[in-house]
């Protein structure tokens, strides 16, 4: 009884991104002067397009402050000081946002020229018509891959804010990925205890220590012996190093990050999901990023969606296209 109720809390909870497209079908019919933060009159005429890549959620919003027209940025937040924890403060592409929607206004610091607030009951009982999504070819599966790396290493990224040492940042990385994994599987593969003892023996195994003082990436992680996986089992160290230390090496090896992209495309599965099978027969797993991607499809379009915030725009023109 409690797995079911927990099962229909969390079926209840609209995710950031279903509430994007929730909001933005509300603003679209939403013919009417609303007032804002400041007091301001806000007549939104046109809520602009939906931006699927990082950044801010909206573009080109046109709208009539106090009668005056204006062009510009919208970003959305359930609650206004994700504006901080979502690290936008430091990031120039939202600086000029031109209003920024909350359904709940917990600080008092305007972050943008206005803030609008529109509660979450108004915008959850919005009908989406968005389609079903699907996934039908894989340059849309490529998408999804290079999105999944781009959102890992803009997690990387964010580390750098609180932890200055490089070899801690990729500590801290392994912990919050390893206890992530304990969280979404029903079995546990290693008991919490031990994670400290398996980063160890992760970040100091042969390969990981050559490559961190300059070695090459090996063509295929798949083929290391465990003398050289320092006795970690093949597939834990390929998650380990395909979800935390590969990005860790994207966010700081500028120099040959082109080199190091291309590696993503190459790199060929250790297994494969039985479960993606069953769900996607029709695409291969032949090749990491094709596991990565359906992943992060099910993430995006079923598990509440990539966030604001989650994606470094920095990696975009390393992208490799594979056909």
């Amino acid at each position: 009884m409690k797995r079911q109720n927990s099962i229909k809390k969390e079926s209840d909870i609209l995710h950031e991104r279903q509430m994007q497209i929730k909001l933005h079908e509300l603003l679209i019919g939403a013919n009417r002067v609303m007032q804002g933060v400041s007091g301001n009159n806000i007549h939104i005429l046109n809520p602009g397009r939906i931006n699927p890549y990082p950044g801010p959620d909206f573009l080109d919003m046109a709208m009539l402050i106090n009668g005056e027209l204006m062009i510009g940025k919208g970003e959305f937040h359930k609650i206004a000081s994700d504006w901080f924890s979502h690290k936008h403060h430091l990031d120039p592409s939202y600086a000029d946002v031109l209003l920024h929607i909350v359904c709940k206004q917990d600080i008092n610091v305007q972050v943008a020229k206005e803030t609008l607030i529109i509660p979450h009951d108004e915008i959850s009982a919005i009908q989406s018509k968005v389609a079903y999504v699907s996934l039908t070819n894989l340059d849309d599966l490529q998408d999804y891959a290079f999105r999944r790396l781009m959102r890992r290493c803009n997690e990387v990224h964010v580390l750098e804010f609180s932890i200055s040492d490089p070899k801690e940042q990729l500590i801290a990385y392994c912990m919050i990925f390893l206890k992530k994994r304990m969280n979404q599987r029903r079995r546990i593969f290693v008991k919490s205890e031990d994670l400290g003892a398996i980063i160890q023996m992760f970040i100091h195994s042969p390969i990981i220590h050559a490559i961190m003082n300059g070695a090459e990436i090996p063509i295929d992680i798949t083929i290391l012996n465990v003398r050289s996986r320092n006795g970690i089992y093949t597939h834990l160290f390929s998650e380990l190093f395909v979800n935390v230390f590969y990005p860790f090496l994207v966010n700081h090896k500028c120099e040959n990050r082109g080199q190091l992209i291309e590696w993503y495309w190459l790199q060929r599965s250790v297994t494969q999901y039985r479960s993606l099978s069953r769900r996607f027969p029709d695409i291969p797993q032949q090749y990491m990023w094709q596991q990565q991607g359906i992943l992060e499809f099910l993430r995006t379009e079923y598990s509440g969606g990539i966030s604001c915030g989650e994606c470094n725009p920095a990696y975009l023109h390393y992208y490799v296209s594979v056909q």
